[in-house]
């Protein structure tokens, strides 16, 4: 599972309505020539200003020293800032050992930032599964969308690398999926025409080439929340009527989901390995059913019978594990299900005492890599808990300001305003959390002279394999946007 990033919004998706039946393919087995399906969809200003001049330490020479002459300095230094810009430098800032932060109020354990660029506000912008908010990494740089398209720059330097070119005949990006696959291939999804978030590009996160578009528009009405997940072999939509999947090189349709009846509701759920319906049809038996389909292999397949909860959401792919709820709309009753890699039936627990106050937030939620333990969002306070994925267990809580940055060998990586230690929460810090126990270490503040940073809740974060943090979010003093990045010390 890739890293999880920012905050997404609270609570629980509204369920959409029904919408109209989409085309059917027959090639399938998971795609019955029995009609079609409704199906179920879960579903700021411009960037005010140009990029910050970096901030220049010294002056023209200090005390006892000789006597300059000539040009004066700060005429010196407007000409290499001019020179900077006509290099094509000017459009990010590095800071070369945090040299921009002035040291009177610095702290002790404040992490070095390498740089920052500008990350203009877009009106797209979410924290669903596939707002804009998502941060992709190839070998050397790191990539994200914003109001100016979808980027990438280098994790060490700043410098921009590539911008995608957005496809004849769209608009904005709207969405990115959560995550690129393992072959380098993302996912995005531009806006087709009329505020209909419908057209779909498959690019090379290695040089933003696209590999193929494809105009999903279908003219009966416009689509707000388009869902995109992409694997070795196949990208996968849920964009207006369109339920399926096309391969990776050529963006040939390989599938395409059908309703079981005339008379049916539908949840889907969509992740890069699997997609999940839970349908209940009056004119189809058995009446209720669930129905799982690995999405990289057509034999890998089942289907339960009897299924009376409407799927949430995907948290996981590895064990595969869906949100669900039953009960009325206005107070439903929410459970955790586990599957096991067939995929069959393995744990269902109830969210009831303490585990109703998880949020599982698509950008905030992780499950570790032996399938025991999930960490996401709790409480009213944007906390995080874990749980035992075994038992059911609720295995510690932070009811504090916290944000899942990544993991590594350390534990689960969070940025937090609100610590155990009980530091200051005036800077946000950087901590290390054991996964079972919650034990905390404390890696290094994010220190900003002005103490610009916002709430962890407001950040989208992402962590790569070098330690490198990456923040997106918006200035307290100036509401401008910006990509910044730390260097996490992990010995």
């Amino acid at each position: 599972m890739g890293n999880p990033q920012g905050p997404p919004p609270q609570g629980y998706p509204a369920p959409h309505g029904q919408q109209p039946p989409p085309p059917y393919a027959q090639n399938q087995p998971y795609a019955q020539n029995q009609g079609p399906m409704p199906g179920q969809v879960p579903g700021q200003a411009p960037y005010p200003g140009g990029p910050m001049a970096p901030q220049f330490q010294g002056g023209p020479g200090g005390p006892g020293g000789p006597r300059r002459s000539g040009v004066p300095v700060p005429l010196i230094l407007t000409i290499v800032m001019v020179l900077l810009v006509a290099a094509g430098v000017g459009g990010y800032f590095l800071f070369s050992g945090d040299s921009a932060d002035p040291g009177a109020a610095r702290p002790a354990n404040a992490l070095p930032r390498k740089w920052e660029v500008p990350s203009p506000v877009s009106e797209r912008e979410g924290q669903d599964e596939n707002g804009l908010r998502s941060m992709w990494f190839n070998n050397d740089d790191v990539i994200y969308g914003d109001g100016e398209g979808v980027r990438a720059y280098n994790r060490k330097t700043g410098k921009k690398k590539w911008t995608v070119k957005t496809p004849k005949g769209a608009g904005e990006v709207c969405a990115m999926s959560a995550e690129p696959s393992d072959d380098g291939v993302g996912a995005l999804v531009f806006d087709a025409g009329g505020d209909d978030c419908s057209y779909l590009s498959v690019v090379d996160t290695d040089t933003g080439r696209t590999l193929w578009s494809k105009n999903l528009q279908d003219g009966h009405g416009a689509e707000h929340e388009p869902r995109v997940v992409v694997n070795s072999k196949v990208v996968a939509v849920t964009i207006g009527q369109t339920y399926a999947g096309f391969s990776v090189g050529r963006g040939a349709k390989v599938w395409e989901l059908s309703a079981r009846g005339h008379d049916c509701s539908n949840s889907v759920g969509l992740s890069p390995q699997y997609v999940a319906v839970a349908s209940d049809c009056s004119d189809a038996k058995p009446k209720k059913q669930l129905m799982l389909q690995d999405l990289e292999y057509d034999s890998i397949h089942s289907t339960v019978t009897g299924e009376d909860h409407t799927i949430v959401r995907t948290l996981s792919d590895r064990p595969l594990t869906l949100l669900t709820e039953s009960g009325s709309t206005a107070d439903p009753v929410h459970y955790l299900q586990t599957y096991t890699d067939k995929p069959k039936p393995d744990h269902t627990f109830q969210l009831s005492g303490e585990l109703k106050d998880m949020k599982f937030e698509p950008r905030n939620t992780y499950v570790d890599e032996d399938e025991k333990i999930l960490v996401t969002g709790y409480g009213a306070g944007n906390g995080l808990a874990a749980m035992d994925m075994k038992t059911g267990e609720l295995l510690w809580k932070k009811r504090g300001s916290a944000a899942i940055a990544g993991v590594n060998s350390q534990g689960l990586i969070m940025v937090t305003d609100s610590p155990d230690s009980g530091a200051s929460a005036v800077k946000e810090l950087v901590v290390a959390v054991g996964l079972r126990d919650g034990k905390e270490k404390v890696k290094g503040t994010l220190y900003e002279k002005e103490h610009n940073l916002p709430a962890p809740s407001d950040m989208s974060l992402a962590l790569d394999r070098d330690n490198m943090l990456f923040i997106q979010s918006e200035r307290l003093t100036d509401n401008r946007p910006s990509v910044q990045a730390f260097e996490v010390p992990f010995g």
